[in-house]
């Protein structure tokens, strides 16, 4: 009895010995993918630079967004008040005269010059060009330009020296060219009376004297 039971014994044993070896070797197979610290940090460091490049393409073309709007005088918040401080006051503007050099006006830029209309261009380099510069930088005044022998005024300021100043425009009233007036050299006194009588400030841009060279632009500067 005792050699039967300890025969069984030493026939099962191998089996299960063999059923173990068997369970260890498919254990691996069920085990979860756990990746390696190194491809998280990898994955962490691609974002990063993913999302560096994307702050430095919305940096690029933030600059580029206010290049072009430097180059085509876009307004701003601080422009449209402007604007809408002399379109109350052309609004007052009772003259005949004055009232249709008003309807030419388009209130786009400072000078309210329609550049479809003759004489409207705003092109780098030109004077119209030039005297946009120093409007923004004296928004609020009536800019009296010198050319020649005469000061000059366009779009919202030509219609101020018409309506307040007793100046005609330049070229009449006609209707395909944007507002021009101005008065001579020797009546600039009396043209800064009637302005500021009326409650206007005004800013003169004289141009340098003397000879320049040919198809040269004079320079030109705030005098006062």
């Amino acid at each position: 009895m005792y050699w039967l039971a300890t025969r069984n014994v030493v026939v099962s044993l191998p089996r299960w010995r063999s059923l173990a070896l068997l369970l260890r070797s498919a254990a691996p197979r069920h085990c979860s993918f756990r990746p390696s610290p190194t491809l998280r940090y990898s994955s962490r460091q691609l974002d990063g630079i993913c999302c560096f490049k994307g702050q430095k393409v919305l940096k690029g073309s933030s600059k580029t967004t206010k290049k072009s709007k430097a180059l085509n005088g876009a307004l701003n918040d601080r422009d449209l008040s402007h604007l809408l401080w002399w379109k109350e006051r052309l609004e007052r503007c009772r003259k005949p005269s004055t009232v249709q050099l008003v309807k030419r006006l388009t209130y786009t830029n400072l000078l309210g010059l329609d550049v479809n209309l003759r004489n409207g261009s705003l092109k780098e380099g030109t004077l119209n060009w030039e005297m946009l510069q120093f409007k923004s930088r004296f928004p609020r005044e009536v800019l009296l330009c010198r050319v020649g022998e005469f000061y000059e005024s366009i779009g919202i300021d030509a219609c101020v020296l018409v309506e307040y100043a007793g100046l005609n425009p330049f070229g009449g009233l006609r209707s395909d060219s944007v507002p021009r007036a101005g008065c001579p050299v020797m009546n600039l006194r009396q043209t800064l009376d009637d302005l500021t009588l009326n409650g206007y400030s005004v800013c003169i841009v004289e141009e340098v004297q003397g000879p320049t060279q040919a198809r040269a632009r004079k320079g030109r500067f705030i005098s006062g």
